[in-house]
């Protein structure tokens, strides 16, 4: 295993594109293989889960519309475009579930990463798994480190901003897969330092679509970058992420520029990414857990509850409780999906909480919405970032109380392989085509075997086309 350490008084970007760009398939630990190939699967889950939801084919038609290059496939709507717009396409459908994976304090992860590299292949011939499996894992350590450091779910979430590190493990990536020299990485994380800024909340408080679309345009922007210092665009190199002109000072709290480097190469901190098992907002899953818990434990339904009150964390409050009036009247799937009232009343009825917790008719069920009046919560900074406490009263008298932190799917309570491809079977209903079994399976183990692929995009793309097109 090699350390990579800064050299001289270089960027810590700098440092990062050497790792990016040194580290080798055969350089990976088998832990962190496994963990990539198991992100990866879920990844295309969600992708094929998402890929009909609102927005998305709005968003094909316009990348059709546009034409260009024949590039990359388009899955589940055919054609070929230019890999960019590839990228804007494929970028939202994975977040559109809102069941991908995430990083409790660098946020979101493998949803940046697998549709950019997905659409970078069109760049490229034939890439094998594990070049990709290469690329995608020094995409997500960078973006997780870069998020740990900005501190985005302890800080900045607390000041209404929700990251902006994004774009540079997305760019590491696909400059991998594109065999960028040293320089044209370096230049290309310049040039998306120039591109990125702090994300606000306001997309997730009240939630809109851009909570999803904003994935495309991060994959696009990454893709572009890259081209562009391919042909000698150059970006400023010298401070990409510290000193004034630094992302890391774009924050208005203490930041953590020492964890960037922090035994690089040595510890994958990609290791510690947390995978979902709802369809909804991380910041509900200890709720949904807490209430789904305490129906078993005790025995008793959803008819039976008087009332329910959560303590939530700050980052858990400013996500789906504010604006109350909004998050307690959701209209919209994502304002449902982004509403803490919503999401623990259904799954106090039904027991879980997935697409079909969206449906027209789910949305409209006049029992969970009378129950969300019923249901209060509170902030309290004394509740760690991801938890809930739950007190619940029932009809006759009783008392319940219950505190979650580590939901299934967190890495101190992780997912089994067998939990992982019964996920991903649960995605495949919701295709924007139909999947024969045939096809899923194959998916399911071409992945799992993704070190023996020869050809990425005749296994991840080339099934998910439609025949006709």
């Amino acid at each position: 295993m090699t350390k990579f350490a800064q050299q001289g008084v270089e960027d810590p970007m700098a440092t990062l594109c050497r790792m990016a760009l040194q580290t080798q398939y055969a350089d990976l630990p088998p832990d962190v293989v496994r963990h990539v190939k198991q992100t990866l699967l879920d990844a295309m889950g969600v992708t094929i889960g998402g890929s009909a939801m609102e927005g998305i084919a709005a968003i094909v038609s316009l990348v059709k519309e546009r034409g260009g290059n024949p590039q990359t496939p388009l899955p589940f709507y055919g054609g070929r475009v230019p890999a960019n717009e590839a990228a804007l396409a494929m970028g939202p459908m994975p977040r559109a579930m809102d069941c991908g994976d995430l990083h409790e304090e660098a946020g979101h992860v493998t949803e940046y990463v697998v549709p950019t590299l997905l659409a970078a292949t069109g760049l490229r011939g034939k890439v094998s798994g594990k070049e990709f499996v290469a690329a995608m894992a020094v995409g997500q350590e960078i973006l997780v480190r870069l998020g740990t450091a900005y501190r985005v779910i302890n800080r900045a979430i607390k000041h209404h901003e929700c990251g902006g590190h994004y774009i540079f493990g997305a760019v590491a990536a696909v400059g991998k897969l594109l065999g960028l020299t040293q320089e044209q990485l370096e230049n290309a994380q310049g040039i998306a330092r120039t591109m990125t800024q702090p994300n606000t909340m306001g997309i997730y408080s009240p939630a809109t679509l851009m909570v999803r679309m904003h994935h495309g345009l991060v994959s696009q922007a990454a893709i572009t970058c890259c081209q562009l210092a391919q042909r000698g665009i150059t970006g400023p190199r010298a401070e990409v992420l510290t000193g004034p002109k630094g992302f890391l000072a774009t924050a208005r709290w203490e930041t953590d520029p020492g964890f960037i480097l922090d035994a690089l190469g040595e510890r994958w901190e990609l290791e510690n990414i947390i995978t979902k098992g709802y369809s909804a907002c991380y910041f509900s899953h200890s709720s949904i857990d807490a209430i789904r818990e305490l129906t078993k434990e005790h025995e008793f339904g959803a008819d039976d509850i008087a009332s329910i009150h959560i303590e939530t964390s700050t980052p858990g409050w400013r996500a789906v409780c504010e604006p109350q009036e909004k998050k307690w009247n959701p209209v919209t799937v994502p304002e449902c999906q982004f509403s803490l009232p919503y999401v623990v009343a259904i799954a106090a009825f039904d027991d879980k909480v997935f697409l079909e917790s969206y449906s027209d008719e789910a949305r409209a069920r006049p029992e969970v919405r009378e129950l969300m009046t019923r249901i209060t919560a509170e902030e309290n900074p004394g509740v760690s970032d991801w938890g809930a406490r739950l007190t619940v009263k029932l009809r006759g008298g009783r008392e319940l109380r219950k505190e979650c932190i580590y939901v299934k799917g967190h890495p101190k309570n992780p997912f089994t392989e067998a939990e992982f491809i019964a996920k991903f079977k649960l995605c495949v209903p919701y295709s924007a085509i139909p999947l024969a079994q045939k096809t899923v399976d194959n998916l399911i183990n071409d992945i799992l075997h993704f070190e023996e692929v020869d050809d990425v995009v005749s296994v991840l793309l080339d099934p998910l086309v439609p025949p006709e097109s």
